[in-house]
C-alpha cells in the first residue's frame, strides 16, 4: 500500500504539512518495501492537481490535517481514502496509521472554498 502525506520537508522525522494542497512536497510511503520516495507538489507551479498527480502514483490513501472540498471530492472518486493527521512526525502518522490508529476524515476538516 501506498501512503501520501503533505509535508514541507522531505523526511519521514519532518511534520505534516497543515493544508494538504499548499504543502511543498508529498512524501509517499510503501508499507510493503518501507522505502519513500519525495516529491515536489506539482500545483505549486500549476502543473497538475495534486489528487490527480497522487493516483497517477498509485497512492492508496492520504494522511492530512484538512484539505478542500475539490481535494476530497477528487479523491472520492478515485477510491483514495483520506485519514486525519495527528500532531508529530510523518513517522508518527505511518506508524499509528499502521496500527489503524488514524481515523477517517470528517466533514469539520474540509475547508469550504
Amino acid at each position: 500500500m501506498k501512503i501520501a502525506v503533505a509535508t514541507n520537508g522531505n523526511s519521514l522525522k519532518d511534520k505534516v504539512a497543515l493544508h494538504f494542497g499548499r504543502a511543498k512536497n508529498f512524501l509517499i510511503y510503501d508499507t510493503e518495501t518501507k522505502n519513500f520516495e519525495v516529491f515536489e507538489n506539482p500545483e505549486i507551479k500549476g502543473k497538475e492537481l495534486p489528487p490527480d498527480f497522487l493516483v497517477r502514483k498509485n497512492v492508496n490513501a492520504v494522511i492530512a490535517f484538512s484539505l478542500g472540498q475539490r481535494a476530497v471530492e477528487k479523491f472520492k472518486n478515485y477510491k483514495i481514502e483520506i485519514f486525519k493527521a495527528i500532531e508529530g512526525t510523518i513517522k508518527d502518522n505511518l506508524k499509528n496509521f499502521e496500527k489503524g490508529k488514524l481515523r477517517k476524515i470528517k466533514e469539520k476538516d474540509i475547508f469550504l472554498i
